[in-house]
């Protein structure tokens, strides 16, 4: 009776197994960084619109992502008033955004880069519904 001779696993494949691991986990690596945006089904602000005139932008909800420059108010009942440096078509457009009273827990710095779920209030000013570090 002769005896088969045992086959090794082609290196190919072993290469190919591994280049498709390293394929999957890109793939997975993309999907989660598109996913950490929990307002991308809200439409982003374009500074140029609501410049032009944010009374035609009342009542809208929008997605705002910029630059916190400075306090510019505080009030114990409405919240705090800042401004905030949001860039757009490689320009940078300064805007108000008051943080609620209900957000105060919330510690906002100066230079610190935030992504914020925003309504435009009835004076034209955004007001924050939610507010991440981004």
């Amino acid at each position: 009776m002769s005896r088969r001779a045992h086959q090794k696993t082609p290196q190919n494949l072993f290469f190919g197994l591994i280049a498709g691991f390293f394929l999957l986990a890109a793939i997975g690596a993309y999907v989660l960084q598109k996913g950490s945006n929990p307002y991308r089904t809200t439409e982003p602000l374009k500074p140029a619109d609501y410049f032009e005139n944010a009374n035609s932008l009342r009542g809208n909800v929008y997605q705002v992502e910029g630059v916190i420059l400075n306090a510019l108010a505080q009030n114990p009942e409405k919240g705090r008033l800042f401004s905030i440096s949001v860039t757009s078509e490689s320009k940078k457009w300064p805007m108000p955004i008051l943080i609620p009273a209900k957000l105060r827990q919330i510690n906002l710095q100066k230079n610190q880069s935030y992504r914020a779920k925003c309504k435009v209030d009835d004076t034209g000013i955004l007001v924050a519904e939610e507010i991440q570090k981004s």
